[in-house]
């Protein structure tokens, strides 16, 4: 599955509506479907803030491929100039500062890794890609009533 959009806010309810079908499609449990969106709306609320160059319009797509180690692999693809947010060399020392003293920035790449499996990033063919894997959760079993 496949999906191309502007990084623009307005494209974001169709970015969420190809991601609930993904996450439906490869079987994932609720809380894993909202983990998936809390990722995905991170990197696309990047771009659309970041990604900008000279009021160009910026690109993303987003494919999904099911099956393999994991039920799902997420591939998320801009062409905003290159930007290696995960380079995260003293985020560390920047979560130990108190919220009013942190810097702004930083903390969405950090939920990315938490959030995410396998979360990787490279720059390719003139486009920042990041991928991750999800592992779908083990069905939590009901309560009896």
């Amino acid at each position: 599955m496949s999906l191309v959009l502007a990084a623009d806010n307005r494209e974001y309810p169709r970015l969420q509506e190809f991601m609930d079908r993904a996450c439906e499609r490869a079987g994932c449990p609720r809380g894993e479907r909202s983990r998936i969106q809390l990722v995905i709306e991170e990197l696309f609320s990047n771009t659309v803030k970041y990604g900008r160059r000279d009021a160009a319009p910026v690109s993303v797509s987003v494919s999904v491929e099911f099956g393999g180690e994991e039920p799902m692999t997420v591939r998320y693809e801009d062409d905003a100039p290159k930007h290696d947010a995960f380079d995260q060399s003293g985020v560390a020392d920047e979560l130990k500062v108190s919220v009013t003293k942190r810097r702004v920035g930083g903390l969405g790449i950090v939920l990315i890794r938490k959030l995410g499996k396998n979360v990787q990033y490279e720059w390719s063919g003139g486009k920042n890609r990041v991928t991750f894997s999800v592992a779908a959760d083990a069905p939590q079993p009901r309560r009896p009533k």
